[in-house]
């Protein structure tokens, strides 16, 4: 169709020249000498070569200017601005639409993009990504976290320099050699606990590795408490279950027939009851404190009412271990939003555990201050002191370290108060230095806060 267009066009642009030159020779007659009519012929000439390359050039002006936008990286609105009649209309068309078609890929790859980059920057564990050849392509802000490296540190550089472990590395290199998912258990850095996961994608050139880094160090925690409160609770059972059925075996042996060896194993034996009722009772409490079912009674109270009562209490058990068992309380400390009876139990067991690892001529000393919107109740001792490997599992239910093991008590005191304090919107905890005693900490709300 073009092809009979540009001849018809053609046609039309020689045949009124050629009119022309035939009217001008027959105007000239026989009389035109030679020079004449070859000057008559040069001109027309010229004019056909004129018309005809204004016509070519106005007919190629769209092909070049389409070719210079491709090169140049066209847009649709620079093509809107393109002629689209004539013979390369079509043309131009569909580069039009072809160019439409190519940017709605490219917006819908780019978001695409975003939102596996926003789902990566959101990710609790952490994700790396690797070429064939085990180099770092990419990593979000949690792997960074783990691994305490960076994006840029760690972009280009092998897996094993990034992770400076050889298990995970090994890892690694099984998931290359059997290009199948691989999956293993870390004790990362002694201090965390990691699952990975490396899976590899087989893309022709796009051939890589996803590692996957979980940390489960929380996890593992509280699967080690479980396993520690399970043998915790079998130890405090065991004692008093081994000691009343030794008890009754013996009464049953015929010491029944000795009413007063019988009466003192029968009261024996009611201690021990009393015992393991105490520990049902605790951990009972215990459970109703941190499932929220023990509704607190919560008003100002002074500071001295929460220290005083259980100071008074211990003070004849302090005098028999011949200890200095001291209340040092400022009376104008502001109130504390408190359940008193509660709040008094905390007290008491932190006094009682100071009484009971204190050696005789040692001194226990209760003491608070008031630090911005709380007000912060300490008991020190000059006692045997926690060691720092046992300073953080102290608060655990029924966590016991080994020189308080032979002592009395159910090993719930602590986790009770822990999370008395807690059910207060405050909290607790401990310093201590081994051989050199420890002090305890619990911070309260007060009833108004301080105005600066």
């Amino acid at each position: 169709m073009i092809r009979w267009r540009s001849m018809i066009a053609y046609t039309c642009i020689i045949l009124p020249v050629m009119a022309v030159l035939l009217l001008c020779l027959l105007w000239l007659g026989a009389s035109a000498s030679a020079g004449q009519i070859l000057l008559l012929l040069l001109l027309t000439t010229l004019l056909l070569g004129l018309l005809v390359t204004m016509w070519s050039e106005r007919k190629l002006r769209p092909i070049r200017q389409l070719n210079s936008l491709a090169q140049g990286g066209a847009n649709t609105d620079e093509l809107l601005l393109l002629e689209t009649d004539g013979e390369f209309g079509s043309l131009i068309r569909f580069f039009r639409r072809n160019i439409e078609k190519r940017h709605q890929i490219a917006k819908k790859r780019h978001r695409e993009k975003d939102r596996l980059l926003t789902i990566l920057q959101y990710m609790a564990d952490g994700v790396m990504i690797l070429n064939k050849d085990g180099k770092v392509r990419l990593l979000n802000p949690a792997a960074e976290r783990i691994l305490s490296t960076s994006q840029t540190k760690a972009r280009n550089r092998t897996f094993i320099q990034v992770a400076r472990d050889h298990r995970i590395a090994a890892l690694w290199q099984r998931c290359l050699e059997s290009e199948q998912e691989e999956t293993a258990l870390v004790d990362f850095d002694n201090d965390r606990f990691l699952r990975v996961v490396v899976t590899p994608f087989l893309q022709k050139s796009a051939r890589g590795y996803v590692t996957i880094l979980q940390d489960l160090t929380h996890i593992h925690h509280l699967q080690t408490v479980r396993q520690d409160f399970v043998s915790n609770v079998s130890h405090e059972l065991r004692t008093p279950l081994a000691s009343l059925r030794a008890l009754a075996e013996t009464l049953n042996d015929g010491a029944l027939e000795d009413p007063p060896t019988a009466r003192r194993f029968l009261l024996r034996m009611e201690t021990e009851v009393d015992a393991l009722t105490q520990l049902v009772q605790e951990l009972m409490e215990l459970s109703r404190i941190e499932s929220g079912q023990t509704p607190l009674e919560i008003h100002p109270c002074a500071v001295s009412d929460v220290v005083q009562q259980p100071v008074e209490r211990l003070q004849p058990q302090a005098e028999r271990a011949q200890l200095e068992l001291i209340s040092d309380i400022d009376d104008d400390l502001p109130l504390v939003l408190v359940d008193l009876a509660r709040i008094r139990q905390v007290t008491m067991n932190l006094v009682h555990n100071a009484i009971k690892f204190t050696p005789p001529g040692g001194s226990i000393c209760v003491g608070a201050s008031a630090d911005g919107d709380f007000v912060t109740i300490r008991v020190q001792d000059t006692g045997a002191g926690i060691n720092k490997e046992d300073l953080p599992r102290i608060f655990e239910r029924f966590y016991k370290s080994d020189r308080s093991r032979a002592g009395s008590g159910t090993g719930l005191g602590l986790a009770i108060a822990k999370h008395t304090v807690q059910a207060h919107n405050g909290r607790i905890w401990a310093e201590s230095m081994e051989g050199r005693g420890s002090t305890f900490y619990f911070a309260l709300p007060i009833a108004q806060p301080i105005e600066v």
